[in-house]
């Protein structure tokens, strides 16, 4: 890489750390109260001020050179989500003190019922509405329909990170596609999650502290002890142990299935895996005694960076002349996601929980339309104390978020759709969301 690249790389990040000044200040003067995540704010400003639309008649220049958001900045910002989601995923269960199966499965059965039930149904209606409209209607391929699961479970990070993925396949508006589907369930949620806030809790509490999520008991006055470089290392050594796990499967799918068609592997991004290798790397050092070498305070210093960059360059660098020509079916998906996530919850919430469900209901629903933080800001804004109904939610993220929030089920729904077509794979997310439905009726009805 000579000189001028790095500039260019280095150019960019300067335009988002200035894109994140911006919107913070905007969050903090104009939006206070509201759950809108400032990288949100700061990406929509790089489109608006980008080459696409202001930036065809706005420049900036200093000793002659453009400064402000040149093509060549979009560019990169196109490249970055793809690495930077991998740090995100790798980080996501390093320092924590990860509970056991039985433990997690004690505490949090009915969240796990009703978070796989919206998972997966979003993978079912949005194959039946793909299927049935927007093959027929619209010009795209029959991997859209998997685009509401992985907008609305995986957030625009997911999406992102599975920009490579779209390409391999030739699915080459998946990405700005996801990406629009992604807004508009985090909108939803945000506003669904708040009206509902407001309705279910009237915050007897304020003062109450919410118990930490699982691992989230770093004692900050032990950080010194664990220097950045070292968790810097550990992100290192997992992700590499990911990327060369990744190719050996790779290279066992290329060599057991040569004479055939199947190609799911080749398709496989590395932050999945990169997740997985993180959570066995935890349960080994927890084993081991030295768990505490891994500070989640500080890797997630680290991942929520590399996330907001993350989700300002993949916003800024969303292709503007795809949203104007797939309006229609992103708005048909998006709402299809919107109306199936909020009946799941309006009318099976208080099967899956029995008590206080209009809560923890919301908690599951504000991560099954906007990422898990979304959903844990959610079970924090609707009670005045929250301790009791965030430690089921945690409980099941280990079970959960490897699978189907930005997991293995998330990663290889696009390639498993283009190898064996649209209607096999609704017909197996359809059996599958059966039996867990059923599983769970059954267990339920043992506890009672």
């Amino acid at each position: 890489m000579n000189s001028l690249q790095l500039a260019d790389i280095f150019h960019a990040l300067c335009i988002i750390a200035f894109l994140l000044l911006i919107a913070n200040i905007i969050k903090r003067s104009l939006l206070k109260g509201l759950i809108v995540p400032s990288s949100l704010i700061a990406g929509a400003l790089g489109l608006v001020l980008g080459p696409q639309l202001l930036g065809q008649f706005f420049s900036l220049s200093v000793a002659g050179e453009n400064i402000w958001i040149t093509q060549t900045s979009v560019d990169i910002f196109k490249a970055l989500p793809g690495y930077l989601i991998v740090i995100v995923f790798a980080g996501l269960f390093l320092g924590k003190s990860i509970p056991s199966l039985s433990e997690s499965l004690n505490s949090s059965l009915p969240n796990l019922g009703f978070g796989y039930t919206i998972a997966i149904g979003q993978y079912v209606v949005g194959m039946i509405a793909t299927l049935l409209i927007i093959i027929p209607f619209f010009d795209l391929q029959p991997a859209v329909g998997a685009l509401i699961a992985v907008g609305f479970q995986g957030g625009h990070g997911t999406v992102a990170g599975l920009g490579s993925t779209f390409d391999e396949i030739g699915f080459t508006n998946g990405l700005d596609l996801g990406l629009g589907i992604a807004t508009i369930g985090l909108i939803s949620a945000i506003i669904l999650g708040t009206i509902m806030s407001n309705v279910s809790n009237k915050r007897e509490d304020e003062d109450s502290k919410a118990e930490p999520q699982i691992g989230e008991d770093d004692d900050l006055r032990k950080v010194k002890d664990r220097p950045i470089g070292l968790q810097f290392a550990i992100l290192g050594a997992v992700i590499a142990v990911a990327w060369l796990l990744l190719s050996a499967l790779q290279l066992a799918e290329n060599a057991v299935f040569a004479d055939s068609d199947v190609a799911i592997m080749k398709y496989m991004p590395l932050f999945p895996i990169a997740m997985m290798v993180g959570l066995v790397t935890q349960v080994l050092l927890n084993k081991a005694g030295v768990g505490h070498w891994s500070s989640h305070y500080q890797i997630n210093l680290i991942s929520n960076l590399s996330l907001d960059i993350l989700i300002v360059s993949a916003l800024a660098a969303l292709d503007l002349s795809v949203l104007a020509d797939y309006w229609q079916a992103i708005a048909l998906l998006g709402a299809v996601g919107v109306i199936y996530s909020a009946s799941v919850y309006f009318f099976a919430g208080s099967w899956f929980f029995q008590n206080n469900w209009k809560i923890r209901g919301l908690g599951e629903l504000g991560q099954s339309m906007g990422t898990t933080a979304v959903g844990l800001l959610m079970l924090k804004q609707s009670s005045g104390k929250p301790q009791a109904h965030i430690k089921p939610f945690s409980y099941k993220q280990p079970l959960y978020e490897p699978v189907v929030g930005g997991g293995l089920v998330t990663a290889l729904a696009i390639p498993t759709i283009a190898a064996i077509g649209a209607k096999a794979f609704a017909g197996i997310m359809s059996a599958l969301l059966l039996i867990i439905v059923a599983s769970f009726y059954l267990t339920a009805k043992r506890a009672k």
